[in-house]
């Protein structure tokens, strides 16, 4: 059986969660797995997998953009695929799985699991850097994973891939005025060029081509083109980026 674990991830929790997952699939000895990125699959073969874990971190109660445009673009699948589908937040997944699910069955992949995780929270962190919440992942998240996956693999074995679309969630309802202004406004990025290193990493590695180089060799921020995944800021080696015009941030989220 071939799995394929197919993710976005900004700063780097929802990339966490995928790895561990991996590690929990092959340890089982059951199947052969593949971690990708979909930054890095435009010429993947999905028809190639038996099955899908698909993870996307939550933007402003819903998938990310990126996660939806790839699947926007993916031609339906000749074959009904089995997907467990999760998602990464901090406070509030909304119907982040649900839309996704919805989404991936015009696809013809069909949710039979989905799970949402309780992780750091990479905006979170920059504006209320001394709340540990926003720093940490739930308790007990790593046997968490390991049983949604021994009941994913349970579910494949035993061929029960009846699909399902995740029920509706009300708390999507008391969170709309903060999604909608999510959607709406986006935090400026500003740099602080004394401590700008002029490495480039924050260009090269945004997923969303938000950054591009000065004729002196400094990141400039575009702002339209923007999702405030903040992977800029936390993966800088300098601290040369922040959300504040005066100072540069506290404490940054790692995952190393």
């Amino acid at each position: 059986m071939k799995i394929l674990i197919l993710y976005f991830s900004g700063a780097g929790s929802t990339k966490r969660l995928a790895e561990i997952m991996q590690s929990c699939l092959l340890h089982s000895k059951a199947c052969t797995v593949a971690l990708l990125s979909v930054e890095n699959s435009i010429e993947l073969n999905l028809i190639d997998y038996d099955a899908f874990i698909i993870g996307t971190p939550v933007y402003h109660g819903a998938p990310s953009n990126i996660i939806k445009k790839y699947f926007n673009l993916l031609s339906p699948l000749s074959k009904s695929t089995p997907a467990f589908i999760y998602n990464t937040r901090a406070l509030c997944s909304c119907n982040t799985n649900r839309l996704l699910a919805k989404q991936l069955l015009k696809k013809n992949i069909i949710t039979v699991k989905d799970r949402d995780y309780q992780t750091p929270a990479s905006d979170g962190a920059l504006i209320l850097p001394f709340y540990k919440r926003f720093f940490t992942f739930e308790k007990n998240i790593y046997a968490k994973i390991h049983r949604d996956c021994e009941d994913f693999l349970g579910l494949l074995r035993a061929e029960q891939l009846h699909g399902y679309i995740p029920r509706f969630r009300f708390s999507s309802i008391i969170n709309s005025p903060n999604k909608l202004m999510g959607q709406m406004i986006t935090f400026k990025i500003f740099l602080h060029q004394d401590k700008c290193v002029k490495c480039g990493r924050c260009i090269e590695n945004c997923p969303h081509h938000a950054l591009k180089r000065s004729e002196k060799g400094y990141p400039v921020f575009l702002i339209a083109k923007c999702e405030n995944c903040y992977r800029c800021i936390h993966h800088c080696p300098a601290k040369a980026l922040s959300l504040n015009r005066r100072s540069t941030p506290k404490k940054l989220l790692s995952f190393k």
